[in-house]
């Protein structure tokens, strides 16, 4: 009887599924537009898709602004014309679907403005004519320098030399630095300031600083001959007498060749020159001393030494090894001394 009644209950079943098919459990997912609002430049492109939906009708409000450049079914291309606002709707079994759209203009995108020198400490040496052939030259040590803008499309409308040491320098229009002169011994350097001012008026600073070469040559040979012949526990007079001995055992006269510098490196000179390298080779050692100016001193170089000062006499006009001679001073001799070289007390403290 079971049976009989399951049997009975499938083919009721079975009737029901052919006569009234089931509907499906799921319903069909709803049309959504894939963006409600987009913001693009000037240019660009983008792709918008109406979501679970056939063929579609797309229409913009404003081609000016956004213009569709191509329809495939169910998504469109649109691209940015020029800055405004536009709405693209899409419009699919008599239902609207709406994007609004704002277009901006395409942002330029500045270059930085960061001008700048190549350089702004820079070091030069000279090296005068007269010394060339004495002095090696080293590769490393600049004779000029060309000073560029960088960072900036600006030009530089003009270069400029300022400071006490301008007169050293010249500077051309398109930036090269080169020198006038080297300074003295007893300038040892010279430096200047250089501006480049731009069109736009900004201004860019460098410190230029020259050297002579002669003068670093000198330095060499002095000490070449300390290390020889000066010894710690030499007095201050003793120093200044062994320089005068070195001026008379290493050089020759040479009648009207007063520059100190060459008797130094070529080993010739007269009375003046000799009176003045003793001078430096003194300033050198740390011992105080003045050449005399006057002509009539002929070789002559005061000094002090131990608190007393000394006439040393050097560059006579004799073979080589020449002679010296000193002598102490003071009182009216000194004075007089004093006087007839316009020097004065302090340059010996």
């Amino acid at each position: 009887m079971k049976k009989r009644g399951y049997c009975l209950f499938i083919c009721m079943v079975l009737l029901v599924t052919i006569f009234f098919p089931a509907e499906d459990v799921q319903a069909k997912a709803k049309p959504k537009l894939s963006l409600k609002n987009k913001t693009m430049y000037v240019g660009e492109t983008a792709t918008l898709t109406l979501k679970n939906a056939g063929k579609v009708k797309w229409k913009t409000s404003k081609k000016s602004v956004v213009t569709i450049t191509k329809k495939k079914k169910n998504k469109v291309i649109i691209k940015a014309k020029k800055a405004g606002k536009a709405i693209i709707t899409a419009t699919y079994k008599k239902k609207i679907y709406k994007c609004r759209i704002t277009v901006k203009k395409k942002t330029k995108k500045t270059e930085k403005d960061n001008p700048a020198l190549n350089a702004t400490d820079i070091s030069l040496y000279y090296l005068g004519d007269t010394y060339k052939s004495y002095i090696q030259y080293d590769p490393n040590h600049l004779r000029e320098f060309r000073l560029r803008v960088s960072g900036t499309k600006k030009e530089v409308r003009t270069w400029k030399l300022e400071g006490e040491g301008k007169d050293f320098f010249n500077i051309t229009d398109y930036g090269l630095v080169t020198m006038t002169w080297g300074p003295s011994y007893t300038d040892w350097s010279q430096t200047a300031t250089v501006k480049a001012v731009l069109e736009d008026g900004r201004v860019l600073t460098a410190r230029v600083t020259c050297y002579a070469e002669s003068n670093i040559y000198t330095n060499e040979l002095f000490e070449k001959f300390e290390s020889q012949y000066i010894t710690a526990g030499m007095t201050d007079k003793e120093k200044a007498e062994k320089a005068a001995w070195y001026i008379g055992y290493t050089t020759d006269y040479e009648e009207m060749q007063n520059d100190w510098m060459l008797l130094l490196f070529a080993k010739k000179g007269d009375c003046l020159a000799s009176r003045y390298l003793l001078q430096c080779m003194c300033w050198h050692m740390g011992v105080k001393a003045q050449g005399c100016g006057n002509i009539n001193y002929h070789g002559q170089t005061l000094i002090k030494a131990e608190g007393k000062f000394y006439i040393i006499t050097t560059g006579y006009d004799e073979p080589k090894p020449r002679s010296y001679s000193i002598t102490e001073v003071s009182g009216v001799d000194l004075e007089k001394i004093m006087d007839d070289n316009h020097l004065k007390m302090w340059m010996f403290e």
